[in-house]
């Protein structure tokens, strides 16, 4: 449904995107994460047809990113800023009104879209309200009711939780939610990453302009670990120091570290094996209450693709010049 092929945007002095490559299938959420001026922006805007490429090509649902498509390329986008605009002295109606005008939904047909789209983003208590008068958090539901206006297949949305409080973070990830159950394809830019890793289907890490990792976050974890992380928790009333001298002994083991009632390990051999490890400890009278695999986070790998392009690249790569 989205789909970038070597798609480049330079700036110069090595700002910009270079050789993005990258596809994000139908009916998927894909979380876009990268440090300030990582390229993020970049990438968004040319994808939504508001820059040209210096190299590359971009599609939507199939569709080329070009001048020759700009009408169904805005068609099949909704894209959400991190900011509404001014239209303050609007009402709420007012200005999803205007927003159905703009996008040409028939003025008969504006009012059931409109009560649609609020319903479905929990914002129709909000409709006689003024614009200016609304919490950043009722602001970007409404903005992503204007989004909707238009039902396009893709929803492209820049920092949705950006100053919302923890409440407003659930209610706006559960509306996304909904939104993929119904078919959507939705990019998602942001940096609050525990949030990315609790609803995407398909992460990129972009770094200095690059795509530096795809895919989901367990893929990448366990592409960049040398290691799997195994986690002991012992039960009341037992040893956890003598569960991590036992662990120590054993084949594959490369440490074994005590943090209150749990033992964190360091392993290095084979999956099959690790059921073994399990077996042992309990043979060996310790009272397990829990074994399992430190799976890691979305933090964990962007910390981890960021830290290996500083060790590896002083500055970013040179593109040529557009």
């Amino acid at each position: 449904m989205i789909k970038t092929e070597q798609l480049t945007r330079n700036y110069g002095n090595y700002r910009g995107i270079f050789d993005l490559t990258m596809e994000i299938p139908p009916g998927k959420i894909f979380g876009f994460i990268g440090p300030n001026g990582a390229g993020k922006t970049t990438t968004i805007k040319l994808l939504c047809g508001l820059y040209r490429p210096t190299a590359g090509q971009a599609f939507i649902n199939g569709i080329p990113v070009d001048r020759r498509h700009r009408r169904e390329i805005k068609r099949a986008i909704g894209y959400m800023p991190d900011h509404m605009g001014s239209y303050d002295q609007m009402s709420v109606w007012e200005y999803l009104d205007f927003f159905c005008a703009a996008y040409r939904v028939p003025k008969r047909q504006r009012k059931a879209r409109v009560d649609e789209v609020l319903d479905l983003t929990a914002a129709a208590y909000m409709l006689d309200y003024q614009v200016d008068s609304l919490s950043q958090g009722m602001g970007k539901r409404v903005a992503l009711a204007k989004t909707l206006l238009h039902d396009p297949p893709v929803l492209i949305l820049d920092e949705p939780a950006s100053g919302l409080d923890p409440r407003a973070r659930i209610e706006m990830r559960e509306t996304i939610m909904r939104l993929r159950a119904l078919g959507k394809t939705i990019l998602l830019s942001s940096h609050i990453l525990p949030e990315l890793s609790s609803v995407c289907d398909l992460v990129g890490i972009v770094e200095k302009g690059r795509l530096r990792a795809f895919g989901t976050v367990r893929d990448m974890l366990a592409r960049m670990r040398e290691h799997i992380v195994l986690r002991v928790r012992v039960a009341e009333g037992g040893d956890a120091d003598r569960a991590a001298d036992c662990c120590r002994g054993q084949p594959h083991v490369k440490e074994a570290l005590v943090a209150g009632d749990e033992v964190c390990i360091n392993y290095v051999g084979p999956r099959t094996d690790i059921p073994g490890l399990n077996r042992y400890l309990v043979e060996q009278g310790v009272p397990v209450a829990s074994f399992m695999e430190d799976e890691g986070d979305l933090e964990d790998a962007f910390l981890h693709v960021t830290r290996e392009v500083d060790a590896t690249e002083g500055t970013p790569p040179k593109s040529p010049a557009s």
